[in-house]
């Protein structure tokens, strides 16, 4: 008789003297969504076009501004082809595309939707991280320039896209631009 009580105590030993269940622990808080850009550079700047690991699909650019087009004319973007989109803000990026300038991969452009309810806020949240983080530029309620080493962050807060629908929310866009390249210093 004593050999089973010595097994019971053992067989729940956090059972609470009293009959009473134990107390559930509350559920952990959920983590903050991360605004690390850094998910956004799956290959190193410089990287050749011919030594990518993904399919990728090419998409065309077109530029808005006179003076743009000259600048990128001979820039290539591409999408990445049967892999998952990279995270930014706790959410899989909508649009995601890597360019290359004389086939070396010089640029990132990601765009991400947030619910309007908590847009500003989450986009002001990541702005302060990047520039605690990098070396701060400038930055308004809608537009966030970082440089972290020799890569260059422009992000900037887009209202819905018009005309309004019901899926239609607020997005970040956000560049990531090899600086050492842009000046001449990359390879």
């Amino acid at each position: 008789m004593a050999g089973a009580a010595v097994l019971a105590a053992c067989a729940s030993p956090n059972a609470p003297s009293g009959g009473k269940p134990p107390a559930r622990d509350a559920a952990p808080p959920s983590p903050a969504p991360s605004y690390d850009w850094r998910p956004l550079m799956r290959l190193p700047f410089g990287t050749l076009l011919k030594d990518v690991p993904y399919p990728l699909g090419e998409i065309v650019v077109f530029h808005g501004a006179a003076g743009e087009a000259g600048d990128h004319e001979d820039r290539d973007c591409y999408t990445v082809r049967d892999s998952a989109p990279p995270r930014l803000f706790g959410r899989p990026v909508d649009e995601y595309a890597l360019c290359f300038s004389r086939d070396r991969l010089n640029r990132v452009e990601a765009s991400v939707s947030l619910p309007a309810e908590s847009a500003s806020a989450q986009f002001a949240a990541a702005c302060a991280e990047w520039q605690r983080r990098g070396t701060p530029d400038r930055a308004t309620s809608e537009r966030c320039e970082d440089r972290d080493g020799t890569t260059e962050v422009e992000a900037q807060l887009m209202p819905a896209v018009t005309p309004p629908s019901a899926a239609a929310q607020p997005f970040v866009s956000i560049v990531l631009i090899d600086s050492a390249q842009v000046r001449g210093a990359g390879p």
